[in-house]
């Protein structure tokens, strides 16, 4: 993307997951989280050992195209499991980004639902933050959670 065509850079930390689905039985699955928007894509390290609960508190970096087509505006949430031959796909779901970029905060709906053919099948917690045009800021907002216990903690 030019720089002339860019609107600012919306950051996004994915904080964590909760209820994900588990197809292991004798060991824990290691989540990790894919993100794409605007055909990027970038993805958290996997959480070793993390579950059905994983605490991944990655921040990633979007650059927003100032062209509003649905597809720059469409994120999408995929979450997979990390196995040693191929990765389990465990859920995917999308959020709307269109007003976060209008008021700063995404203030909607935190817990992003994600979907496996139809069925709800976990949840993963989001905070984005949408900055115009200029050099990115070295510090996040702060958290909703007050207590650190409460934002890193597994249920």
């Amino acid at each position: 993307m030019s720089q002339e065509n860019i609107l600012g850079t919306l950051v996004i930390v994915v904080l964590k997951g909760q209820h994900l689905i588990d197809n292991h039985t004798f060991y824990k699955q290691d989540p990790y989280a894919k993100l794409t928007l605007s055909g990027a894509t970038k993805q958290t390290p996997a959480d070793p050992k993390g579950g059905q609960h994983p605490v991944w508190d990655a921040e990633l970096r979007f650059p927003i195209s100032k062209d509003p087509s649905k597809s720059n505006r469409t994120l999408t949430v995929s979450v997979f499991s990390e196995e040693k031959k191929d990765h389990s796909f465990l859920g995917e779901g999308t959020v709307d980004i269109t007003n976060t970029l209008k008021t700063g905060e995404f203030d909607g709906i935190d817990w992003v639902p994600l979907n496996l053919k139809g069925t709800q099948r976990g949840e993963v917690y989001l905070e984005m933050t949408f900055f115009a045009a200029g050099p990115a800021p070295l510090i996040r907002r702060p958290s909703k959670f007050t207590n650190p216990a409460e934002r890193l903690g597994r249920p």
